[in-house]
């Protein structure tokens, strides 16, 4: 792998490969199958992570962490997706609570939440900002108050009493700590009114919907959530008052998770097709010896290659370059859902038949491509918002 990944950081990664091997892989599918979504989740298989360390790869050393950087993370996460990618996408949902709390946070609310998070192998987290009547449009800056999410905040005291509701969240049925985007100053716009709250999953006023019935990601469930005259004290506002977005750019600037997930997810499905191209025999030789197939290996591993070469430089921009902007963690998003798209159409005229039998992992692999496509955003809408960006240095 042309990038210079440091002894550490390899090793990480192949405690995080090791892991998805040896207790993931056995029991991917059979997990992936079951009808019911609420049965999906993976619990003991984050508990047994958790143990060894890769739920909290995140967390600052000083809290008990590995202090994982940008490229740490997304190592780990695309290393893990060649094997399983909810499971590995349920801990690097856990690294973005964490990273969050542990930039915006307050040295209280490190001490109860953070604290909270590295004690309990158990505990994952979730963002809540996507609403039935409001999506992607969430991410696109737009001028009007009467626009975007409309879950509210109104003070009370030394509280804010939140009523709304959230769907398509992940892992929010199990999620022991909500960041919850909430509409705080119903009368300015989106970005500049908007508040990020610290929630138990188990507050009073918290209920759980249903856990959406998905067609991929099966073992990263998604699911609705209400808020009934929630009460949360201000010392539990994560940022700033009206800056919730600040908190939203921290994380989303700093990330490399979804083209991470896409690259994993095409190297899982390009080592498959390479091991059966010289397995399978058609005229009388393995078929790889048939230029047609050689000529689709060849443009499937380049677009799997350039893919990876523009995460690494996104993930060396937010660590070294002070000029890094955000759309290229956008280029990225988008640029690896469309290498998947061509990734998919590759593999399935490869395998034939064999690629969409469910007893293939190629089938699942699939599958989950497919479905996390709108992931942080259409990509229509994440391009419109990069061209917000055109004229910012880089």
């Amino acid at each position: 792998m042309q990038y210079p990944f440091t002894d550490e950081q390899l090793a990480l990664a192949d405690m995080v490969g090791d892991f998805m091997e040896r207790e993931v892989a056995p029991v991917a599918a059979e997990i992936d199958r079951r009808p019911d979504p609420k049965d999906c989740y993976p619990a003991e298989l984050i508990n047994k992570a958790s143990k060894l360390g890769i739920r909290t790869l995140a967390v600052p050393e000083e809290w008990g962490g590995a202090g994982a950087d940008t490229t740490t993370k997304a190592l780990c996460l695309w290393r893990g997706g060649q094997t399983e990618i909810g499971v590995i996408k349920c801990l690097s949902q856990c690294w973005k609570i964490s990273t969050a709390i542990a930039k915006r946070g307050t040295e209280a609310q490190k001490e109860k939440w953070l604290k909270m998070f590295v004690e309990d192998d158990d505990c994952v987290g979730s963002f809540l900002m996507t609403e039935p009547d409001y999506g992607s449009d969430n991410l696109y800056r737009q001028p009007g108050a009467h626009l975007g999410l409309k879950t509210s905040g109104v003070q009370d005291g030394d509280y804010w009493v939140i009523n709304g509701a959230k769907r398509f969240t992940s892992l929010t049925s199990w999620a022991k700590i909500l960041i919850v985007f909430v509409r705080t100053d119903p009368k300015a716009d989106l970005q500049q009114g908007t508040t990020c709250f610290l929630v138990s999953g188990d507050q009073e006023g918290v209920t759980h919907g249903r856990v959406h019935d998905k067609m991929g990601y099966r073992l990263y469930p998604n699911a609705e959530v209400f808020f009934d005259n929630v009460r949360i004290h201000k010392d539990d506002i994560l940022g700033e008052l009206n800056r919730g977005y600040h908190v939203q750019a921290t994380i989303f600037r700093g990330s490399a998770e979804l083209a991470a997930c896409n690259t994993g997810l095409a190297r899982g499905i390009f080592n498959f097709c390479n091991q059966h191209v010289k397995d399978r025999i058609q005229g009388g030789v393995p078929i790889i010896e048939h230029p047609t197939v050689q000529h689709m290996m060849a443009e499937m591993l380049m677009n799997i290659e350039v893919a990876e070469q523009f995460m690494w430089r996104i993930c060396w921009g937010v660590e070294n370059d002070e000029t890094f902007n955000s759309r290229f963690t956008r280029y990225g998003k988008v640029f690896s859902d469309q290498m998947a798209l061509k990734t998919i159409a590759l593999a399935t005229d490869i395998l034939g038949g064999i690629g969409i039998m469910k007893d293939n992992p190629v089938e699942k692999m699939i599958r989950d491509l497919l479905t996390f496509l709108h992931g942080d955003g259409t990509d229509s809408l994440t391009l419109l918002r990069a061209a917000q960006t055109l004229d910012e240095p880089v």
